[in-house]
């Protein structure tokens, strides 16, 4: 029943993958008229001749047929060839490989740290009644939007300590007040979180029992984490997930060369092969994501498994 359910699983991501990349397809090219004659405006033709068009459409593999023009390019899309740039006539796979390294450091590294630190300290709150005044604080954090803890960082960090630069991401210096903005939200969340789902378990009869028995703190601990396998393993794979939406913030504020900045530029120059390969890669990695943590969830908790007609 595992291996029904898995691959059940599996085609619904395949599904999802292959409905997503027509919705990207579609929305793209059906929703801005004929992409070849902005293209052609956009470099300053005014005149648009029949092989000017044509040559355009080529690149951007648009054909007589709207499903013609789809399957075209996702057979390009399988063959590892996403287009090239109109912007800087560098190929969007080369690009997305350069820019994503940015991306995935300072996502990875703010999860990592983000992760302990607000288990621990959220766990502490929980099981501590005369600290729960601290997700008041926390609350207020999570107040602030990203973009203006940015600003205030900027401002203290960098203008007037000048501790750390601010400004690209050529060194590793330049990742620490990115990673430390980052860090403040989405720990601040995580602290929340952790915080309210241990209260009702460091309050239960069985962790009271345990308390008077005298077993250690670090068993207690692990019961309590044990007992919230399943939505601590969803609030963090959701954390991780809504870190790829706070990168791009973060990256443009702090002018870092990553996914977020290449996006928001191909946009503003209506680069549509970028446009596509951004936000395709992103997508897939969500639905990815997304996947595997179902498949976690599932592993841990029996009861989905039975619900979902397992035995």
């Amino acid at each position: 029943m595992r291996r029904k359910l898995l691959a059940k699983k599996t085609l619904q991501l395949i599904v999802s993958v292959f409905l997503f990349t027509m919705l990207l397809y579609g929305l793209l090219i059906l929703s801005t008229g004929d992409p070849a004659l902005r293209v052609l405006r956009k470099f300053g033709i005014q005149t648009v001749s029949a092989n000017n068009l044509s040559e355009i459409r080529e690149k951007l593999g648009i054909k007589e047929n709207f499903f013609q023009s789809y399957f075209y390019w996702l057979f390009q899309v399988l063959r590892g060839n996403l287009g090239t740039s109109f912007m800087t006539d560098q190929s969007v796979r080369q690009l997305l490989v350069e820019k994503s390294m940015v991306t995935i450091r300072l996502i990875s590294l703010t999860f990592f740290i983000s992760c302990p630190f607000s288990l621990l300290l959220g766990s502490w709150i929980g099981n501590k009644p005369f600290l729960r005044g601290i997700n008041q604080l926390l609350a207020i954090i999570l107040s602030f939007p990203v973009y203006w803890l940015s600003i205030v960082a900027i401002f203290y960090f960098g203008v007037q300590l000048q501790w750390l630069p601010f400004v690209g991401s050529s060194h590793i210096k330049n990742y620490l007040l990115p990673i430390f903005v980052m860090c403040v939200s989405e720990s601040a969340y995580l602290t929340k979180m952790v915080s309210e789902l241990v209260m009702p378990i460091a309050t239960s009869e069985r962790q009271q029992i345990a308390r008077f028995r005298g077993i250690k703190k670090s068993y207690r601990f692990y019961y309590q984490l044990n007992e919230l396998a399943t939505p601590l393993i969803s609030l963090y794979g959701n954390s991780l997930l809504h870190l790829f939406g706070g990168s791009v913030m973060i990256e443009i504020t702090f002018s870092m060369s990553g996914l977020g900045k290449l996006l928001m530029d191909a946009i503003a120059s209506r680069d549509y092969p970028v446009i596509q390969g951004v936000t395709l890669i992103v997508a897939i990695c969500t639905f990815v994501l997304s996947y595997i943590i179902d498949l976690m969830i599932q592993r841990i908790d029996s009861r989905i498994l039975i619900n979902q007609g397992g035995s």
